[in-house]
C-alpha cells in the first residue's frame, strides 16, 4: 500500500524502470540499438512526469461512480499517451535518419496505443495501492458499527470509538481499550480499511491507533515517534509511517 511520499516514489520509480526495460526490448525489434536506447531513456522520463501530473488529478478529484472513474482513467491515459508519442517518436525517427517535416501525423503517433496502455496500467496500480479501486467496495466501516468480541464465555458488542489501538497478533488482532483487550481473528489490513481513514491511523506495520485517544507524541528519534495513549500505553511508530504520525501532531499555539 502507498501511505507516504516515500512509498509513492518507490512505486513510481520501479514502475517506470520496468516500463523502460520493456520498451528497450521492444525498441530492439527495430534492429537499431539507438532506437531501443531512446525508448528506454526518454519514454520513462516523459512517463515519470506525465503520471505525476495524473496523480495530482486523482488525489484532487476522483469520481464516485464506476463509469466516471473509467472515463477519467481512459481520458487521462489517452492524453498522456499522445504526449509521450509526440515527444519520443520524433527523436526516434530522427535517429533513423527521417526528416520529421516529411512524416505524416499517424507516423509520429506510432505505438501511441502502447503508451496509453502503460498509463492505464500505472493508474490502476496506483489507485489500487492508495485504496481507490476502480469499483467501489461496500463500506466496511458500516459493518463495524460495533464489533462482537468475547471475554471468557461472554460475548460483548465493542464500540470502535472505545478502541485505543489495534495490534497484529499472528492470525489475530488485539483490540485494546483503556481497561481491556480482546483477541479477534482477522488482519491488521482489514481493520485499517474498515475503520479508517479519519480516526484510525496505521503507525506501524502491526499497529493502528485511534487518534482521538492520543495523549502525546514525542520524537522523532531516527525517524520514529513515541505515541502515548490516554490509557498510558506507549507505542512506537516505524520510519515508514513517519509522515502519517506527523499529520497527527497538534498545531502549535
Amino acid at each position: 500500500m502507498i501511505r507516504s511520499t516515500r512509498d509513492f516514489w518507490v512505486f513510481h520509480a520501479v514502475f517506470w524502470l520496468l516500463a523502460g526495460m520493456a520498451l528497450f526490448l521492444y525498441g530492439l525489434t527495430y534492429g537499431h540499438m539507438q532506437v531501443a536506447l531512446v525508448r528506454n531513456i526518454y519514454n520513462p522520463i516523459v512517463g515519470l512526469a506525465c503520471s505525476y501530473l495524473i496523480r495530482a488529478v486523482y488525489d484532487g478529484w476522483y469520481p464516485a461512480g464506476f463509469v466516471g472513474r473509467l472515463l477519467l482513467i481512459a481520458g487521462l491515459s489517452l492524453i498522456a499517451g499522445l504526449i509521450s508519442a509526440l515527444v519520443v517518436n520524433p527523436i526516434t525517427f530522427g535517429l533513423l535518419g527521417y526528416k520529421l517535416v516529411e512524416l505524416p501525423l499517424h507516423t509520429l503517433l506510432k505505438d501511441g496505443l502502447y503508451f496509453v496502455l502503460l498509463y492505464i496500467l500505472w493508474s490502476l496500480l496506483y489507485l489500487q495501492l492508495t485504496g481507490k479501486p476502480l469499483t467501489s467496495a461496500p463500506a466496511a466501516a458500516a459493518k463495524l458499527g460495533s464489533i462482537n468480541v468475547t471475554k471468557g464465555n461472554r460475548v460483548f458488542k465493542l464500540d470502535p470509538a472505545n478502541i485505543s489501538c489495534i495490534k497484529a497478533s499472528g492470525d489475530y488482532v488485539e483490540l485494546v481499550t483503556g481497561a481491556e483487550s480482546y483477541l479477534k481473528q482477522g488482519t491488521i489490513s482489514f481493520y485499517e480499511q474498515a475503520l479508517g481513514p479519519g480516526t484510525f491511523f496505521r503507525i506501524h506495520r502491526s499497529i493502528i491507533v485511534n487518534s482521538d485517544k492520543i495523549a502525546a507524541i514525542s520524537g522523532p528519534t531516527k525517524g520514529q515517534y513515541w505515541i502515548v495513549m490516554q490509557d498510558g500505553q506507549e507505542l512506537r511508530s516505524s520510519r515508514r509511517y513517519r509522515e502519517v504520525v506527523e499529520s497527527l501532531l497538534p498545531e502549535a499555539p
